[in-house]
């Protein structure tokens, strides 16, 4: 019997550690309330069209970064920095990270596991760009490359 409920005690005391802290998650969402919702085809087109970064990445955090936050991510500017001003880590689950590179490699079939360092990630800008540079595999492109030239050279 006390094996039971020193389990159950572990498991409710886990479940705490890497759950999202909700009052952290709603005073964030309080300090954004003053800001705009914007849609995400508005919030790509102010904040990331003169950046480069692909709409189809702009549609892709709008739509994951929301499902780990709990944040309404057209109220989310690229300056917001993710630990001082969103207390990222605190907010989502715990395992975030791994879902997004899940989410990424389900709908890029790029595999960010080995490239994503959140400590080297100061803003949602920075994570934003990290995003799409990863969007396309430099290694595939590489070998896209190889493929091409050896066309070239049995047909040259």
């Amino acid at each position: 019997m006390w094996h039971r409920l020193k389990n159950y005690l572990s498991s409710l005391w886990t479940y705490n550690v890497l759950s999202p802290d909700l009052r952290v998650r709603r005073r964030v969402k309080r300090s954004l309330h003053h800001r705009p919702a914007l849609t995400p085809d508005e919030w790509f087109t102010v904040h990331y069209k003169q950046q480069d970064i692909a709409p189809v990445i702009a549609a892709f955090a709008y739509e994951h970064l929301e499902q780990y936050s709990g944040l309404t991510i057209g109220k989310v500017l690229p300056s917001d920095r993710l630990e001082e001003d969103l207390h990222w880590t605190q907010i989502c689950w715990f395992d975030w990270e791994l879902s997004l590179c899940e989410d990424f490699y389900d709908c890029f079939e790029v595999d960010i596991s080995d490239r994503l360092d959140v400590s080297c990630l100061s803003t949602l800008q920075d994570l934003m760009d990290f995003l799409n540079q990863n969007r396309t595999d430099p290694h595939l492109d590489r070998l896209d490359q190889l493929d091409q030239l050896d066309k070239q050279e049995q047909t040259g």
